[in-house]
């Protein structure tokens, strides 16, 4: 992660709004929002706080006007809060090995069948190919001999 300084930030800010052809001093605050969805793409969620307080800094200096306490401009913050949080716990379920049910106090042991079973009923096209190869009564034949044509 990458640390920015108040005149780092403000000078990224420039460049942003200039090859936009957007006025950054007095910014609209529509143009400090989009600027913050288009650093969320590359920043985590504390780095655009801090980029966009060093705006409001260089506002405050300059023009007295506050574009960081819009309205427009706190929703887009707390939409990039929210949406990173759902990332971080996409992560952790992606790393998890097991589900946290099967450890509960109360948990019994669930064969695969079930847990494809419940991926199936969450609606994945990948879980009922699973719930076909798990519920196969047979397993899958294959020849071990070389084919000789």
């Amino acid at each position: 992660m990458a640390r920015f300084n108040q005149t780092t930030a403000w000078k990224l800010f420039v460049d942003w709004c200039q090859s936009r052809g957007l006025k950054p001093l007095p910014a609209n605050p529509w143009t400090v929002a989009a600027y913050a969805r288009w650093c969320e793409t590359q920043h985590r969620y504390k780095t655009i706080v801090t980029m966009i307080k060093a705006i409001a800094k260089e506002h405050i200096r300059k023009s007295r006007k506050r574009p960081d306490r819009h309205p427009l401009v706190t929703r887009t913050l707390n939409l990039i809060a929210k949406r990173q949080e759902e990332k971080e716990i996409d992560r952790a379920r992606a790393a998890a090995l097991f589900e946290d049910a099967d450890f509960g106090p109360d948990a019994a042991p669930v064969s695969a069948a079930k847990r494809v079973q419940r991926q199936v009923q969450s609606g994945t096209q990948t879980a009922k190919q699973g719930l076909q190869r798990a519920l196969r009564a047979t397993p899958k034949l294959v020849s071990r001999r070389p084919s000789m044509t």
